[in-house]
């Protein structure tokens, strides 16, 4: 579809504006929290103007990096430039790096040269996120529901908006999620979020394709992830990124992107173990209250993809984060992801003129650890993406227009693929024909880098698979006391809708069966013939949720 504006969206943010905004107060350097550490921009060993390092170059520089005990961040990372933006604790640790040969560009933090600047009104403080948000619901009172997530440690909501034709109800359909600022500093983020939420709002009943959207697929938006460290931000530390919980001794703030219970803290996987580090793991896996909120979330929706928004670098990225990108540890549903992750950027790049984003699987800029997107993948079967946008944690207001319109073609993207080559099976007893929890998987999947089973979930009994177009898969379908099946599924580009009834291997009183249950009968038939597994052909059969 084409790139569609939300056309009530700057009335609402005036309004909201008006109900949360007081007096600008400029603060002074002297009001600012004192920081010993810089935040510089530095150019990898070996990279020149125009002439960037290989993947495995920077890969490499990076792994040097963290093996000398730097805190490696993605953030900032430009893989068209090789620069990358690095906190550095003292000026002996800058001098290590520019003596290994690294290039500094510029500091962004830190030394007088820098100017400490109040973050530019214009951007979404939690307030304002919270009153624009409430307004959406008051205006589409029939597609949305607005709800808290959880609550900080300084007591602020956060805040997540449904929107569907059937808010607040359990529907067989997929669900996506979109989150932004996870990191306080990345101020740009929470205005795609918003430009999500009034495209699909304002939209709605409108444009045939957004209508579309919201009546087959469940969304949820979380604009602002972090509101706590946000609102530190237009305190006036424009460059804080953690949550502002407080530990013993006064150490303040977890990075809550490196606090996720997948793959938390291994040494050199990009956090830190220090309080006082910028990439702080936490104390524990997901200790923060906003981990535990967005955990929950996931638990409760069941979502089929999930994106992350960052800023900066203009790349995209996926499972797994906390690998080197060996055979190995690559995913495995790498095809269908990356195929995915190529179709965003080529949507993003066909916008305007600026260099299509990167798309990396795991970024050349180094590994890292407890990532949101590599735990939703892992633990909950979610298709993930992190998507770094712009070319600073904040931009000038300017930039924020054109990020917007670049971002929303990617999004917009995902809703589009997520209604083509997809398997949807659905498990029930063969005997009651009620829904029931299954362990479910393809054949050409191998899940042995600590994955949790894929697990057909209640009420419905359903699983989704995003699959490649034009291939046939053989579903496996299983679970203690029941009869394994495996059904084969030869696809197309459009969804296919797999429905299994499982023979309990135990004799139970058959019910009547209609003539839409024929598949369960034909299972019965077969396990009182005495068959093993369970081998069926079925057509690809479109889905309308």
């Amino acid at each position: 579809m084409g790139n569609v504006r939300a056309s009530g969206s700057s009335t609402r943010r005036a309004f909201a504006r008006a109900i949360v905004r007081g007096a600008v107060v400029i603060l002074t350097a002297g009001s600012i929290p004192s920081e010993a550490s810089s935040i510089v921009e530095l150019v990898l060993p070996g990279a020149a103007t125009g002439q960037p390092v290989d993947a495995a170059t920077s890969r490499r520089w990076f792994d040097w990096l963290t093996v000398n005990g730097f805190a490696v961040d993605r953030c900032g990372f430009n893989p068209l430039e090789s620069t990358f933006v690095l906190e550095v604790p003292d000026d002996d640790s800058l001098k290590r790096l520019t003596d290994a040969g690294f290039s500094l560009t510029r500091t962004l933090r830190g030394d007088a040269m820098v100017p400490v600047v109040q973050t530019d009104p214009l951007y979404f403080d939690p307030d304002e996120i919270g009153a624009m948000l409430t307004q959406v619901a008051a205006d589409h009172p029939t597609i949305t529901r607005l709800f808290s997530v959880g609550t900080t440690f300084e007591g602020r909501d956060i805040f997540a908006l449904e929107i569907s034709d059937r808010p607040g109800v359990d529907e067989d359909e997929p669900a996506i999620q979109f989150n932004a600022q996870h990191h306080a500093r990345e101020v740009a983020t929470s205005h795609v979020l918003m430009d999500i939420v009034n495209t699909l709002t304002d939209g709605y009943g409108i444009d045939a394709t957004i209508t579309g959207w919201v009546n087959d697929f469940k969304t949820v938006c979380v604009p602002m992830v972090n509101p706590d460290g946000v609102q530190f931000v237009f305190n006036g530390s424009s460059f804080w990124r953690k949550n502002r919980q407080v530990y013993p001794g006064g150490c303040t703030g977890v990075d809550l992107n490196r606090n996720y219970p997948y793959r938390w803290g291994p040494d050199r996987c990009g956090s830190a173990s220090s309080c006082s580090g910028a990439t702080y793991k936490g104390p524990s896996a997901a200790s923060e209250l906003e981990t535990q909120a967005m955990v929950a979330l996931a638990d409760s929706f069941k979502f089929v993809m999930a994106t992350s928004y960052h800023a900066f670098g203009r790349f995209i990225d996926y499972p797994y984060a906390c690998s080197t990108g060996s055979p190995g540890e690559i995913m495995p549903e790498h095809g269908v992801i990356d195929e995915m992750m190529n179709g965003v950027a080529d949507a993003i790049d066909a916008v305007d003129a600026v260099p299509r984003y990167a798309v990396f699987s795991p970024t050349s800029a180094g590994a890292l650890s407890g990532d949101d997107t590599s735990w939703y993948y892992a633990h909950m079967g979610v298709y993930s993406f992190i998507i770094e946008v712009g070319t600073a944690f904040e931009p000038a207001f300017s930039e924020v227009a054109g990020t917007i319109d670049r971002n929303r073609a990617g999004w917009q993207y995902m809703y589009d693929r997520l209604g083509q080559a997809r398997i949807d099976v659905r498990v029930t007893d063969a005997c009651t024909e009620e829904p029931i929890e299954a362990d479910v998987t393809l054949d050409d999947f191998v899940f042995d880098t600590g994955e949790l089973p894929r697990r057909t979930f209640l009420p419905f009994g359903r699983w989704t698979f995003l699959v490649e177009a034009n291939q046939s898969y053989a579903v496996h379908v299983s679970e203690p006391g029941y009869t394994t099946q495996v059904v084969n599924v030869n696809l197309d580009n459009t969804p296919a809708s797999v429905d299994v009834a499982l023979v309990p291997t135990s004799a139970c009183e058959p019910r009547a069966i209609p003539a839409a249950s024929t598949w369960g009968l034909v299972a019965l038939l077969l396990s009182v013939l005495g068959a093993g597994t369970l081998i069926l052909t079925k057509p690809s059969v479109a889905h309308a949720p």
